[in-house]
């Protein structure tokens, strides 16, 4: 693709283009019909053909299908064929939520795509970074995401190359300088000729398209692969021995292999009824797909409240974080500003402070929050020419020209803007940031800029104070991630006394813990993280440093930022969330795009990662009860088998109600509930937690049976007949009393019982009531292979005196193992009822 792209640019018309003109609409046409446009591949979601393989030709699906076979060849009925139900409808709705979750994204990522100006027949207008064609002029800007490799032609930038070098030092660039596509601009204003497009981009040889933002360590997915991976390679053993338990011994009698798997003799059918119940039970398929499905439903869920996902398990770090880092500006405040007043060094200065600052920003063209407050009361407009100018500059902090007569203006924060010693308008700065206002230092110099920095010793005109206006629901916000066990640091490039008075008002906990991290090292930042809950005047590298140490503390920490300041730390964080206001480069390295940039979407963000997660460790739980009863099952029977015992009994429609109503139906269910708790501990310790006592639970009452057969055939039959009709009644009531105590497991996996919680255990109990009166009187057991005449009175006291010892162990197991392993068996309900409680307290006294 990149030959074929590069012989196109060898062949190309030479254009000569004028900067201020652009390429006419003829030159555009001749590019269009050459090919040379800025497209390039994007694989960021799944194409439609990995969706359908995914979905139907996963690990688990393929033994499915081979076990369907078996069955068909072996002719069995078609109560059998139920679990091939339950695979159609999740393969269905797996590729349903997929392919929708795809069409959605897709759609909102069209909304944060990188825009760009391009001037063409002498106008600018903003185009999509696939409609650049070679040759086009680009205007770019501070926070612009560079989109195709290009000449400057005018102005001096600096740019991060970090994308490309892994170096995140903004490199300098001027006229003639070539800058690369997946770079962003740091600072200044500079137009561009495009030299390169498509796949002929430096970025695209070594592929850093692939690497355009932060992938997080997905446990669950490495938990649900490993699970997955065991019991697949466990029900093929298990398959393999059993179909050599019952091969052998007819192969060594002198039977023709054909006849052995190819025949309808009631004796294979059995085996095959063994083997297919085994191998079915032994495979959690639908929690892998009950995993998809969760997470799926997460990233509609998320862009219908207008967040773009950009990497599917990032939903799972949302339910682990604890530690949420907001700068103050579009978080807890607006990000609107309107200069409240001014202070200047004497009576005559006034004209001269306004002077100075349209000036500056007439030749910086800087368009953050602060600049266009101030062009709204100052304007930006200069008589004079410029010799040389610094546009804002998040390491310096302050902006700066040097006109033609020779006068330097500068502005910028206190403490950066280089000025004489002044303790009168340092008292007062002070003051004013203790109100809650930004402050800015006016100056002059008859100096010219030197090395990109203002002249020391400038002499101060002034001061201008700015007003933030905080957000209505800024409290409320903050209000909820503290009732949820996140704590909130708040990171500023601004003062700190200010940020720590609006940190106050909004209710941020120990706010008046402030530290200023000006001057201070890297060592010195990260010695700090721990001690302050507010932290101003941070750089770019003090973000990613003070991330990097909430992280080493053992926090999960997720991070918001929408500018080129703050991508070393969305690029360090857990969890990082963009504003689709905010810089291009910003976007594409963040997990996240709030495309209405508003702060009040965040808990929303939060409390769906923690549903989809808590839900799927609560729901997976079910699917791995019945793995580790079909485990350890399949090789006790295997066991017995050898010495002439009976071989596994249990056949696929013998599980119907459980497998389909108390673990299918219930988990599909329960995995939409609301949840806010946290994540802790690990995913699969705690699923298999949860799973081993039920497992153990459901072998236990399952062998009850057999065991009272084998020392009194006739406390619960009638009338004991021969061995085999005693094994068929002796299944039965195995059957139904796993079935059975599948409803006390489902209890355990509800509570607290809620409302929500409640209709689901009430319309799974009403469902597989209705299974059992419809086998017992319609289809007299061929619904779910078993055999309902023969018992007797025993048959009930027998069922509800192993019910409720069994019943009561497993509750003890569980507590248990809360007990010896209080930090990973995690136990919602208490915690459930405890903030339910909680937060109950909290709205009455709101009201």
């Amino acid at each position: 693709m990149k030959q074929h792209v590069n012989r196109k640019l060898a062949k190309a018309a030479h254009f000569d283009v004028d900067i201020r003109h652009g390429l006419t609409d003829s030159q555009v046409e001749a590019r269009l019909n050459e090919g040379l446009v800025n497209k390039t591949k994007k694989k960021v979601t799944k194409s439609y053909g990995r969706i359908i393989f995914d979905n139907l030709f996963n690990f688990l699906n393929i033994i499915l299908f081979c076990v369907f076979v078996i069955m068909v060849v072996a002719g069995l009925s078609i109560s059998h064929y139920v679990f091939m139900v339950i695979l159609c409808c999740n393969i269905i709705i797996g590729l349903y939520q997929d392919i929708h979750a795809r069409l959605l994204v897709d759609k909102l990522r069209v909304t944060v795509n990188p825009k760009t100006t391009v001037v063409r027949s002498g106008r600018t207008m903003m185009l999509d970074a696939s409609e650049i064609v070679l040759s086009d002029i680009i205007e770019l800007h501070a926070g612009d995401a560079i989109p195709a490799d290009s000449q400057i032609v005018e102005g001096e930038i600096s740019v991060d190359e970090s994308l490309l070098t892994g170096e995140s030092v903004p490199v300098p660039k001027k006229r003639g300088d070539m800058i690369y596509a997946s770079t962003y601009l740091t600072k200044g204003v500079c137009r561009a000729k495009v030299k390169r497009v498509g796949a002929a981009n430096y970025v695209e040889s070594i592929q850093a398209t692939a690497k355009q933002f932060n992938r997080p360590k997905s446990e669950i997915k490495k938990s649900i692969n490993i699970l997955m991976t065991v019991c697949g390679v466990l029900s093929i053993a298990f398959g393999i021995m059993t179909v050599c338990a019952y091969a052998i011994p007819l192969l060594e009698s002198g039977v023709p292999l054909s006849d052995i798997f190819f025949n309808h003799s009631q004796s294979f059918m059995k085996f095959v009824e063994s083997f297919s119940g085994s191998i079915v039970a032994m495979l959690p398929a639908g929690m892998f797909l009950l995993t998809s499905l969760s997470l799926a439903v997460g990233v509609v869920a998320l862009a219908r409240k207008r967040i773009l996902v950009q990497q599917l398990y990032c939903i799972e770090m949302l339910a682990r974080i604890d530690v949420l880092c907001l700068d103050k500006t579009g978080t807890l405040t607006d990000g609107t500003m309107a200069v409240a007043g001014t202070s200047q060094m004497n009576a005559s200065a006034a004209a001269e402070l306004a002077t100075a600052i349209s000036s500056v920003l007439h030749f910086t063209h800087d368009s953050n929050a602060t600049a266009n407050a101030l062009k709204a009361a100052y304007g930006a407009d200069c008589k004079e020419s410029m010799a040389y100018c610094i546009p804002f500059d998040s390491e310096l902090k302050y902006s700066s020209v040097t006109l033609s007569n020779g006068m330097t203006y500068v502005f910028g924060a206190y403490g950066f803007v280089p000025i004489k010693p002044n303790e009168k308008i340092g008292s007062f700065v002070e003051s004013k940031a203790r109100e809650g206002y930004r402050c800015l230092v006016v100056a002059k110099s008859k100096k010219p800029i030197e090395k990109n920095k203002a002249p020391k010793g400038c002499d101060p005109i002034g001061v201008v104070y700015l007003s933030d206006h905080i957000k209505d629901d800024a409290k409320q916000n903050i209000e909820w991630f503290k009732s949820n066990g996140v704590s909130v640091k708040i990171i500023s490039g601004d003062d700190p006394v200010t940020v720590s008075e609006i940190a106050k008002r909004v209710g941020v906990d120990h706010a008046e813990k402030y530290v200023s991290l000006e001057g201070k090292s890297v060592d010195e930042t990260a010695k700090l993280a721990g001690s302050y809950s507010v932290f101003g005047r941070v750089s770019p590298e003090q973000k990613a440093v003070l991330i990097d140490s909430f992280k080493k503390q053992g926090h999960k920490v997720a991070m918001t930022g929408d500018g080129v300041n703050d991508i070393l730390a969305l690029k360090v964080a857990d969890c990082s969330i963009a504003m689709a206001s905010g810089a291009d480069a910003a976007k594409n390295v963040s997990h996240l795009v709030a495309l209405d940039s508003d702060f009040s979407r965040l808990p929303d963000v939060v409390a769906q990662g923690r549903r989809v997660i808590n839900n799927l460790q609560r729901t997976c739980s079910l699917f791995l009860s019945k793995t580790f009863f079909a485990v350890l099952l399949t090789f006790l029977f295997s066991f017995i088998n050898l010495y002439g015992g009976p071989r596994y009994p249990f056949s696929t429609s013998n599980l119907i109600i459980w497998e389909i109503i108390t673990i299918g139906i219930a988990a599909f269910f329960l995995a939409l509930q609301p949840s806010n708790d946290r994540l802790r501990g690990s995913f699969m310790l705690n699923v298999l937690a949860k799973a081993f006592p039920s497992g153990l639970c459901e072998v236990l009452i399952a062998l009850i049976p057999y065991m009272l057969a084998m020392i009194n055939p006739g406390l619960f039959i009638s009338a004991p007949g021969n061995a085999e009709s005693i094994l068929e009644l002796t299944k039965t009531l195995s059957v139904v009393m796993f079935t059975l105590f599948s409803y006390i497991v489902l209890v355990w996996v509800c509570l607290p019982i809620n409302a929500y919680r409640g209709v689901v255990f009430g319309g799974a109990v009403a469902l597989g009531a209705g299974v059992l009166a419809f086998d017992f009187f319609a289809a007299k057991g061929k619904l779910l292979g078993i055999n309902w005449q023969g018992f007797n009175y025993g048959f009930i006291v027998t069922l509800i005196v192993s019910l409720i010892i069994v019943g009561a162990i497993y509750f003890a197991l569980n507590y248990l193992l809360r007990a010896i392993s209080p930090k990973e068996y995690d136990f919602e309900f208490e915690r459930e009822g405890k903030r339910d409680e909680n937060q109950r307290r909290s709205r009455t006294s709101h009201r």
